[in-house]
């Protein structure tokens, strides 16, 4: 957790944000509880991120298909508003941006494709969305390739345990993940 770089990398590689030059040091595990709502489930955050124009990153790793993934996504956005987008006094236009990554270690619409880009549209007509300010990405680590970057591939790879000898990043990231293993 101690590598912001590698972390903007990340983010930059899976948005495709160029713009993202200094995040803020990334939380591990945060933890979302609400005391005044004692019954209500608290979340858990696996990384928690800010960049230097204040939009908000939440990356999550998800190991089993417990078919639950879009009510997931829901309810972590839903914890994430409630905690760090709006203070009192602010209208909605102040409201930060939030992006939700989930790197999936199963496909969750069956299709095979690496990244899934989801956005708040209309149904019938695809150019009509609605400005949510919130993006979900889901990365399968176990999707097809096709056309991907090299970089979003060296991901899949990183994901999947298998070696990547693309840039420094990958190079720091794989000796983390020995050292921790």
């Amino acid at each position: 957790m101690a590598n912001p770089d590698f972390y903007r990398y990340v983010l930059q590689t899976v948005t495709r944000k160029k713009q993202i030059s200094k995040i803020f040091l990334p939380e591990k595990q945060k933890e979302i509880k609400d005391p005044s709502h004692k019954v209500q489930k608290d979340v858990r955050l696996d990384v928690f991120v800010e960049d230097h124009e204040h939009n908000l990153y939440d990356l999550e790793m998800q190991v089993e298909d417990k078919q639950d993934l879009g009510r997931r996504i829901r309810y972590y956005i839903s914890k994430c508003d409630q905690r760090y987008t709006l203070d009192k006094g602010k209208t909605y236009q102040d409201m930060k941006n939030l992006t939700i990554i989930f790197f999936c270690l199963f496909d969750p619409f069956k299709q095979g494709k690496i990244k899934y880009s989801l956005h708040w549209g209309e149904d019938f007509d695809h150019t009509i969305k609605l400005p949510t300010g919130v993006d979900v990405i889901i990365i399968n680590a176990k999707g097809r390739p096709n056309g991907e970057s090299k970089d979003l591939l060296g991901l899949v790879d990183l994901i999947n345990d298998r070696p990547v000898h693309l840039n420094k990043y990958f190079d720091w990231a794989q000796k983390k993940i020995k050292e921790l293993n």
